[in-house]
């Protein structure tokens, strides 16, 4: 019998690992997860015994983690502006580091695969108009926040240790929604759904002025596995990961939000429109991703959302401090 193809996962325990590992193991791969557990390893409750999980710091990794290993999955890091500002010493230590610090690992170990999570948010830059052009990959960035230099920084770290033989694919993904096991309310939908069903209410900031390129979990998770499959000509290199319809502004997203929640759980909603002020802005040109890829969303974002209210509607504990990254990140840099 053929051996299975091993795919070390960095941060497997968090929103997008807790989803992607079970999709791993249905596809058929051995899966290691290397992660801090800054959470805990809850989010994996249903498959931990089918699953190699390795606590430890992708800030000071062991290259008996690349044992065996076909594909990494590197997820691992701060994903959040806040925690950013917080600290940016610790992220870029984290996220540039890091990355780079696994990467090497992975390319040293002769590693076939190797796929990065960035993020579409390094095309926010200073002269961002009001309503954004949708940018594509081949383009100069600029970034300027914490959370983007580094992931800007991490993505320059790969491109430098590239050659015929280590050949990464870094997919700069929209903001997420969807449920996972490993929730996060603290992402637009996801707070918007959390928010419809505890309070009758949401609040659009910035006056709902804003573009987010939105990205369903489902196909995020796709995507790495697709980055472990498909042709490595075909996905090395830096690919937008977003929805086909997946450019929103926040205001008519909330509005579509309203229009679901009304008309399928009967349920009216007040939206909150807060001032307008300085907030990250952006638009990403997925076509790159489309025609490489050829991935399509297994669902719509109605779906989605009535997925998460269900599963609330079940008791899932939204009030929970690990389902929002900041607040348990702070009380974690408490105990340290």
């Amino acid at each position: 019998m053929e051996k299975k193809k091993k795919i070390l996962v960095t941060g497997g325990a968090g929103y997008i690992g807790s989803a992607l590992v079970p999709k791993l193991l249905a596809h058929g791969y051995d899966v290691r997860v290397f992660d801090k557990l800054i959470f805990g390893d809850f989010g994996l409750e249903d498959v931990k015994n089918k699953i190699e999980i390795i606590q430890g710091d992708v800030t000071d990794p062991n290259q008996e983690i690349m044992r065996d290993i076909y594909g990494v999955i590197h997820l691992a890091g701060f994903s959040t502006e806040p925690t950013a500002y917080f600290n940016p010493r610790r992220t870029d230590q984290v996220n540039h580091l890091g990355t780079e610090n696994i990467a090497k690992l992975a390319k040293a170990a002769g590693v076939e695969r190797f796929a990065f999570a960035s993020t579409c948010s390094v095309y926010f830059t200073y002269d961002t108009p009001l309503v954004p052009r949708a940018h594509s990959e081949e383009e100069t960035v600029n970034c300027i926040s914490p959370y983007s230099i580094t992931k800007r920084s991490a993505e320059e770290a790969l491109k430098e240790l590239t050659d015929s033989n280590f050949r990464p694919t870094i997919l700069r993904k929209g903001t997420i929604y969807g449920f996972s096991p490993k929730m996060r309310y603290d992402l637009v939908i996801n707070s918007f759904t959390k928010d419809a069903f505890s309070k009758k209410r949401i609040t659009v900031h910035a006056g709902g002025e804003v573009y987010r390129p939105m990205l369903d979990l489902d196909l995020a998770t796709d995507a790495y596995i697709a980055a472990m499959e498909l042709p490595i000509e075909e996905v090395s290199g830096t690919f937008n990961v977003v929805n086909p319809d997946g450019n929103w502004r926040i205001g008519d997203l909330a509005d579509e939000f309203k229009r679901i929640i009304e008309t399928h759980k009967n349920t009216p909603i007040e939206v909150d429109v807060q001032p307008a002020g300085a907030v990250r802005n952006y638009k990403a040109d997925a076509s790159k991703f489309d025609s490489r890829f050829g991935l399509k969303p297994k669902r719509t974002i109605k779906d989605a959302i009535l997925e998460i209210w269900e599963k609330l509607q079940s008791g899932h504990d939204f009030t929970d401090p690990r389902f929002y990254t900041d607040i348990w990140h702070n009380r974690f840099r408490e105990k340290e």
